[in-house]
């Protein structure tokens, strides 16, 4: 008798393999045209073309930079030509980017018009097309196929050659990486930069990057994978705050300060990851908090003969003239007092050895009559003085719009939303003391817009997720 199988039974499954996964943060590597931007923020964070060019000489901080030199003008007429070649082809997405940041538009409209009643209409013009330049830069870089991942490549590739090239300079090839104030009494490490200062807003937004990396990292990724990345991060971190504590004898207070903000911030962050549709309301009731809490600690400093400002700047070893800085500052307002509305011209006070007459400094001149700084120390300052007060509302309306949609955007990408809103306030930190904004060639001018700019829903996508059983079908990931 033929044994009859039971119907019921059916066929032996063997048990799957788990879904191999990509990490959270993996996502559309960009084109080869990011290389365009590339160049020009490497060039903003280091040095200009021409002086690399004199690379073996020492920085002339008194040198007279009007229009810069002919490599600097060739470099970055070529980049703006190729630059606006690739928007030309992704006319659609620029459209629709622009649409979103008419604060921005308006930014800059005004910046141009500036132009007719600058002392310097010449210069005014040059250094403003500069700006425009870098606006074409960045949207380079946002209109690529995933922008989060484009902004990833661009600061990890650059940081990780500034941070590893600038400590090799520092301690072994000392003419390039070392240099003596003006006083010849300080040693003041440069690295790749031209200066201690832009040497530390440089190393301030690399190691918010790298922290920021590392929290994105911790997440992501097999545990090989994870401790492999974790390891660079962590090296290149490590670096990175050894180069931003500066020489024994000179350092930037103000980049330490906005790491340290930064960082904190990151870690407030990190704890409402999972509540990121609540972070407008939990921010404000941060503000609310610190309102009320500050009536009482203004009292409590105010029975210690001092104040909150005077106590955080004598800890980082200043005085409450912010070394001298408040001298600038007087000449700089009394300046602006010529035109307060409108302001002197977009990037007409700082001109060099032809300015002191029409511009003159008394204040300052008492302290170093040979030298004469090239900005404001105080990013606000120099705008108003630049725009007036009607540039300055400006400016703040864009910073505004700025962060109110990085917080938008932690519900819908929270790694972009954090990374903006991280490197917005070390930028709006650093400008109290230091000066970015309206600057072509400076580093964090490139990152404020690269920042600023709000991504329009059909371009900023989350990451994404992909499981081999659903033929690559993208699963969001929060």
């Amino acid at each position: 008798m033929v044994s009859e199988v039971s119907s019921h039974a059916g066929p032996s499954v063997a048990p799957r393999k788990p879904a191999r996964t990509a990490p959270a943060s993996a996502g559309q590597k960009p084109s080869l045209w990011i290389w365009v931007p590339w160049v020009w923020f490497l060039f903003a964070a280091t040095r200009q073309p021409a002086r690399w060019l004199l690379w073996n000489k020492p920085v002339n901080f008194g040198a007279d930079d009007t229009a810069g030199g002919s490599a600097d003008r060739i470099v970055m007429l070529l980049l703006m030509f190729v630059g606006a070649y690739v928007l030309s082809k992704r006319r659609i997405q620029v459209s629709r980017i622009l649409t979103k940041n008419k604060g921005l538009l308006i930014l800059f409209g005004y910046m141009g018009a500036s132009v007719v009643w600058s002392n310097f209409p010449l210069i005014s013009i040059v250094r403003f097309g500069r700006t425009v330049g870098v606006l074409e830069m960045v949207l380079v870089v946002l209109t690529e196929r995933d922008p989060l991942e484009a902004i990833r490549f661009l600061l990890r590739s650059v940081y990780f050659l500034h941070m590893t090239l600038s400590a090799v300079a520092i301690r072994y090839v000392r003419n390039i990486g070392v240099f003596y104030d003006w006083s010849g009494q300080f040693e003041e490490w440069i690295g790749l930069s031209t200066d201690k200062n832009s040497l530390g807003q440089v190393s301030m937004c690399s190691g918010i990057f790298w922290l920021w990396q590392i929290c994105d990292d911790w997440r992501s990724g097999t545990r090989k994978t994870r401790l492999r990345r974790l390891l660079f991060d962590c090296t290149l971190l490590a670096i990175t705050l050894w180069i931003l504590r500066g020489s024994p004898t000179v350092h930037s207070a103000t980049s330490i300060i906005g790491f340290v903000v930064c960082a904190t911030a990151l870690l407030g962050l990190q704890l409402i990851r999972k509540r990121a549709a609540r972070a407008k309301r939990i921010l404000a009731g941060a503000v609310i908090a610190a309102v009320a809490v500050g009536g009482p600690l203004y009292l409590a400093f105010q029975a210690l003969g001092t104040t909150p400002a005077e106590a955080v700047v004598q800890a980082t070893g200043r005085n409450m003239t912010f070394t001298d800085r408040n001298l600038i500052w007087m000449d700089v307002l009394n300046i602006a007092k010529r035109n307060p509305i409108l302001g002197v011209g977009v990037g007409a006070l700082w001109v060099g050895r032809i300015g002191v007459e029409i511009y003159p400094m008394p204040n300052w001149s008492r302290k170093t009559p040979q030298w004469r700084p090239q900005e404001a120390h105080n990013g606000y300052i120099d705008t108003y003085a630049q725009i007036g007060i009607i540039g300055l509302v400006l400016l703040v309306i864009v910073i505004w719009q700025a962060i109110a949609g990085a917080l938008s955007d932690l519900e819908r990408n929270f790694l972009m939303g954090s990374l903006r809103l991280l490197l917005l306030l070390g930028i709006v930190i650093n400008n109290m003391s230091e000066s970015s904004y309206l600057l072509a060639t400076h580093d964090l001018w490139f990152l404020f817009l690269l920042t600023a700019v709000n991504l329009p829903r059909s371009v900023l996508k989350a990451p994404v997720q992909v499981d081999a059983r659903t033929l690559g079908r993208p699963a969001p990931v929060y």
